[in-house]
């Protein structure tokens, strides 16, 4: 069974900022603001994932990965430019030409 999750980073250095954001594309994960992700991952992925940040993020950085059951993220308000809710919740695929 997959959860939602938001993914939610501060983190100043450009590198370490590049290889979260390639752990979270990795992970299925799709960029919905500058520093938040959203993503669809098993418990299985979710540990995969929270294990893999500990080796890249620092004390000084802040990363924050939050459930968000389908039922609620349904409910998501968006204001102004918005993103796709279902290709995030996997419920629309992609299509690549």
């Amino acid at each position: 069974m997959k959860n939602m999750y938001y993914a939610v980073y501060d983190v100043s250095d450009d590198s370490t900022r590049t290889s979260i954001i390639h752990v979270l594309k990795n992970h299925g994960f799709v960029r919905i603001q500058k520093s938040v992700f959203c993503g669809n991952i098993s418990n299985q992925q979710k540990k995969d994932l929270i294990e893999t940040v500990k080796f890249i993020v620092s004390k000084e950085d802040s990363f924050y990965l939050m459930l968000s059951c389908n039922k609620c993220f349904g409910k998501v308000v968006i204001v102004g430019k918005g993103f796709d809710k279902e290709y995030v919740a996997d419920k629309k695929g992609s299509m690549v030409f």
